[in-house]
């Protein structure tokens, strides 16, 4: 009896702490870490009531932290794009994507592009062998991986192109512009957006690449990892449920997504020798 009471004291105790452990969602620090938080609260807050557990979300100091850090299984949950995805992957085979983000206008996936100035006579990306070509950043995929695998598709290596990262869109329009670059790659749905953009005529486009993934780390319990996927699931893009709980990101819902999904970017990382 006294034995029957003890255990019954033990789960009462422990069930609590069980009920409300924390799941960590980290997410790739593309702006301010307060404005990463407020536009993934309501995500937060609805996976904490789909899977019964406090949802914290955690913003590393930079790109190459929220690779190491989910790498080292620091958070359960992780939000980045498609190339740090990959090279996570490839150190933690059990890292799994659990649902792919889709974006108002773009979807689930999109492209990258080369231009160049109207004026020029660079007629396609078979014209670039050494020139110089600027890019938003090494860990872009749309804006920099991608056409690394458009130069090698037209049979341009690495080595024969000068490569130039200014870090932002609107750097490398005008780094065309003004003539510090010959060429230059950002994603396709920013094109328009550039500064002076009907100065520029582009010269490539890319195949589709997939979007941002949600994914688990090798920390994550399978069956949390699967109420984690089913709950995102129920984001579908249009519907009333996913507004409130993605709009804030600016994001229209989730919908599935395969490891398959994600070998462009592999090749393309390849092309960039980064993989």
């Amino acid at each position: 009896m006294k034995k029957t009471i003890l255990l019954l004291a033990l789960f009462f105790l422990l069930s609590p702490a069980m009920a409300f452990s924390e799941i960590r969602l980290g997410l790739l620090p593309r702006l301010p870490e307060q404005e990463m938080i407020e536009m993934f609260t309501p995500l937060a807050k609805y996976l904490e009531k789909e899977i019964g557990q406090k949802v914290t979300i955690v913003v590393p100091k930079d790109f190459d932290a929220f690779t190491k850090m989910a790498i080292a299984g620091e958070f359960d949950l992780g939000y980045a794009n498609p190339y740090i995805y990959v090279l996570i992957k490839k150190d933690v085979p059990a890292a799994k994507s659990l649902a792919l983000a889709a974006e108002p206008k773009i979807g689930t996936k999109f492209k990258g592009i080369i231009f160049v100035r109207k004026d020029k006579p660079t007629k396609s990306v078979k014209d670039l062998r050494g020139k110089k070509i600027a890019f938003q950043d090494p860990g872009s995929a749309g804006a920099y991986l991608v056409q690394m695998l458009m130069l090698k598709q037209a049979g341009i290596s690495k080595a024969e192109i000068k490569p130039v990262f200014v870090k932002k869109r609107d750097a490398v329009a005008d780094a065309v512009l003004f003539g510090t670059a010959d060429a230059g790659g950002i994603r396709e749905d920013d094109f328009e957006k550039v500064p002076n953009s009907n100065e520029f005529r582009v010269i490539g486009t890319s195949e589709w690449i997939p979007n941002f993934p949600l994914f688990a780390t090798k920390k994550l319990d399978e069956a949390v990892t699967a109420k984690v996927r089913a709950g995102l699931l129920k984001l579908k893009p249009g519907t009333a449920i996913a507004f409130p709980v993605s709009g804030p990101a600016k994001l229209e819902g989730f919908l599935p997504v395969t490891d398959k999904d994600f070998d462009l970017i592999r090749d393309a990382a390849r092309a960039a020798e980064a993989f």
